[in-house]
């Protein structure tokens, strides 16, 4: 009788499909100028990219909440890549540019 390894295979594919995260949101760092922010869609935008906020959103630094932050502040952002969108997980405001 021959010994399928199929159902090893599949388990296999499946944890490192999870591993790697594919269907998950990543975790990425972003810098730059604030160029403009949305206070109705409660966003900005850095480096051409547009980041929304959240409940879940810190704020470190000089900013205690989204009404803090100003364009032409230099800011470090932890964003969340899900569903397309990019989220701040973390908006750090930065003296100078590091």
């Amino acid at each position: 009788m021959p010994i399928t390894h199929k159902p090893r295979l599949q388990a296999f594919l499946v944890a490192s499909a999870l591993a790697l995260g594919v269907g998950a949101a990543h975790a990425d760092d972003l810098k730059g100028r604030i160029q403009s922010i949305d206070l109705s869609a409660k966003a900005f935008v850095i480096n051409g990219e547009t980041i929304y906020v959240t409940d879940k959103t810190d704020y470190e630094n000089d900013y205690k909440r989204f009404e803090d932050l100003r364009e032409g502040h230099y800011v470090e952002v932890d964003i969340d890549r899900k569903d397309g969108r990019l989220y701040a997980d973390d908006i750090e405001f930065k003296k100078s540019k590091q």
